[in-house]
């Protein structure tokens, strides 16, 4: 019986085994493991005993000074309640399980029947990743349809997931059987499911048998591999629509051609045939906005084929990774389980968009720069050295930004009229402008009092931008006084790389809209500027504003994502739909556009409005456009295009912290306080309106309205 006050136990299926340099925790039932620090390991064993612990205890045996190790060793099940009753559920549990099975699929022509087996070569878990995390680690399940690859990933994944505050929990399987993939997303429920097709039941009959076969051979077999990863691509689509993202490996090149160096003459050669397929598998994935790519390809190219795979030693088609070729058990090399953990947790960052940077604001003299542009001028360009080429490549790396839609600042000391007068006069392809940037602050103040009118400014939050700066001092004084913003640390020539590689700076291919977002922005700082002095309808006129309302159609859904998914400042409800559900709905003529223009931009396409059975799903409306009166403007000409002619329409709002500016909408469109509300009651907080007449809708001031299919007025 457990100890009076006790309050946990280590499981009585813990199993702790020693290793020279590691400990590894195993769940002799659940198959959970781990591998630790020895002195976590030893610390369990002497907590061992129907006697129980406490939380202090295991705090004085471990060091550790908050309660995330603990939650991270009930998740697994390593520790339980005192006192609970592990033997029950155990049955069901091992009702539940997959039975192992050979992996074959005889329809394909292309897999020969691989029996599974799991490697494991760990990487100890130090309880340091598990200090000074605020708040509780986040779930994340990885089901990794693979082979011995995916599998030596497992553990670099916990470790890199700690590092994030994510607790990965990862299951692996062989994909054997595209029938069963819908089982196991359904079983697990992952939040990410990858798919590695390069595994060598896959690969041998090409990549080790096509070197010995005729051209027509290659192509026939290249095509039957196409075929698999297509049928593949499409169940893991329709399996994973409604859990998580998808990840698809394609095809990575190996160290060593199979065809020396006269590959270039031979026809489906391996270069051809890696091209080919990972084409196909580019454009499988395309349909598919869930669906995103773990480009091998890109990973040799980042670190090298002799470091990653295998092929120096091992035949073409095994595709395993880099081995010690002292080494007779199982294992590879740690890289390329380090840089697949790292890619399918960027990837998984990249899709939902957790922690979105949105603005990078950037130091000048000797960053930007070398030296100070106000008394050195810009006479490095006129020089091929390792430090013009490094900052071009710092200017290349914010230009591509800029044209995915975030926002450029500089934040930098000196007087401005100097930097400046030196700045507009120099040109060169490479080479950012001013006018490349939405505000600039050069003057004597500290940075972080510039970052934060930066912030209030551009309405952003402190987590949305990223700070760049060669100073390690002006880096501590932003970080203590701003611990919100983003800080990239270490030299300037690492800061190409962080802007091209951070998938926070990661967004879908841009429209019009995001590459012209600057403009819009600034326009909208113009504005701000007239608005102080003037009522929103005056403002409206002196700016002259348009407001262009229309059905959306197939080409605005991209842009309707982006806007559903991002926008927090103007939106009715916290609705946010996946690119295929607002397909259906502009399919279905259910969702309007609006489009804004006045005398300082074109905003493009900044707002819309779905409106389903007479109700306002949601209204959403970019930042760029407040205080020109266009949401209300654009909920009352949705309701009368998409509206039901006699019968009432309602909506509601869903107050966040964030969008205030949205609270009036209803009622300035003519709605009013709907005192029953929804049916189903809705959500607990929410403000419920009506529109009992139509005629009730303010006019079209500064609007055209589209009425009837897109591009019919």
């Amino acid at each position: 019986m457990p100890r009076a006050g006790t309050t946990h136990q280590v499981s009585a299926f813990l199993a702790i085994t020693d290793l020279s340099s590691s400990t590894v925790l195993t769940h002799v039932v659940t198959g959970e493991r781990a591998a630790v620090e020895p002195e976590l390991g030893r610390a369990l064993r002497s907590l061992t005993g129907p006697a129980g612990f406490t939380e202090e205890e295991l705090r004085d045996l471990t060091g550790s000074t908050d309660g995330v190790l603990l939650e991270f060793l009930t998740r697994r099940g390593f520790v339980v309640g005192a006192g609970a009753d592990e033997r029950a559920g155990i049955d069901s549990l091992f009702a539940l399980a997959a039975p192992v099975s050979t992996p074959r699929d005889q329809s394909a022509g292309v897999m020969r029947g691989f029996g599974r087996q799991h490697y494991f070569q760990p990487r100890p878990l130090s309880t340091g990743l598990l200090d000074g995390r605020s708040g509780p680690l986040r779930k994340l399940t990885v089901l990794a349809l693979g082979g011995c690859v995916t599998e030596f990933a497992r553990d670099e994944l916990v470790s890199q997931g700690l590092e994030r505050g994510l607790d990965v929990r990862l299951v692996g399987a062989w994909p054997d059987s595209r029938g069963r993939l819908r089982t196991l997303v359904d079983k697990y429920r992952p939040d990410v499911t990858v798919l590695q097709l390069s595994i060598q039941p896959y690969l041998t009959e090409l990549w080790d048998h096509g070197p010995l076969a005729t051209e027509d051979e290659r192509r026939e077999r290249a095509e039957r591999l196409r075929k698999v990863g297509r049928s593949w691509i499409d169940a893991l689509a329709a399996a994973t629509r409604d859990s998580g993202i998808g990840i698809v490996h394609n095809y990575g090149p190996g160290a060593l051609s199979p065809y020396g160096r006269y590959g270039h003459r031979t026809g489906w050669g391996d270069r051809e045939t890696v091209a080919r397929l990972n084409a196909d598998i580019d454009e499988a994935l395309r349909p598919h906005d869930h669906l995103m790519l773990l480009d091998e390809e890109r990973l040799v190219a980042r670190y090298g084929a002799r470091q990653l795979f295998d092929d120096l030693w091992f035949p073409f088609g095994h595709h395993g990774g880099t081995p010690d070729p002292e080494r007779e058990t199982p294992h590879q090399l740690p890289l390329l389980g380090a840089s697949l953990a790292r890619e399918y947790l960027d990837l998984h960052t990249a899709h939902t968009e957790q922690g979105r940077v949105k603005c990078v604001v950037v130091d000048l003299d000797n960053t930007l720069w070398p030296g100070v542009a106000a008394e050195d001028g810009f006479s490095w360009l006129d020089h091929d050295r390792t430090s013009t080429w490094i900052h071009l490549g710092l200017h290349q790396a914010l230009a591509l930004l800029k044209s995915r839609g975030f926002l450029l600042v500089t934040a930098s000391k000196g007087t401005e009229s100097q930097t400046m007068e030196r700045w507009r006069n120099v040109r060169h392809p490479l080479l950012l402008t001013p006018d490349d940037f939405v505000l600039h602050a050069i003057n004597w103040e500290p940075k972080s009092r510039n970052l934060a009118r930066v912030a209030d400014s551009l309405g952003l939050a402190h987590d949305a931008i990223l700070f760049l700066d060669d100073n390690p001092v002006e880096r501590h004084e932003v970080r203590r006084a701003l611990p919100g913003v983003r800080i990239a640390e270490g030299p300037v020539h690492g800061f190409r790389e962080r802007l091209l590689t951070d998938p926070l700076l990661d967004r879908p291919p841009a429209g019009h809209e995001a590459a012209r977002r600057t403009e819009s922005t600034r326009g909208m700082l113009k504005r701000r500027e007239l608005g102080e002095t003037l009522d929103e309808r005056a403002l409206a006129r002196e700016v002259g504003a348009r407001v262009s309302v229309r059905r959306a159609g197939p080409d605005d859904v991209a842009r309707l994502e982006e806007l559903l998914l991002r926008t927090t400042q103007y939106r009715t409800t916290q609705w946010r739909p996946a690119q295929h559900e607002i397909a259906e709905l502009v399919r279905d003529g259910r969702v309007t556009v609006c489009h804004v223009t006045d005398r300082f931009a074109d905003y493009g396409l900044v707002g819309g409005c779905v409106v389903v059975d007479g109700r306002v799903i949601c209204l959403v409306l970019s930042c760029r456009v407040i205080g020109l009166g266009v949401g209300p403007r654009l909920l009352a000409a949705s309701v009368r295009e998409l509206g039901p002619a006699r019968e009432r329409v309602r909506g509601s709002f869903e107050p966040s912290d964030r969008n205030t500016p949205a609270a009036d909408v209803f009622e300035r469109a003519g709605f009013r306080p709907d005192p029953d509300g929804p049916s189903d009651g809705g959500t607990e907080g929410a403000e419920h309106y009506v529109l009992h007449d139509p005629a009730d809708l303010i006019g079209p001031e500064f609007t055209e309205e589209a009425h009837g299919p897109v591009g019919v007025s």
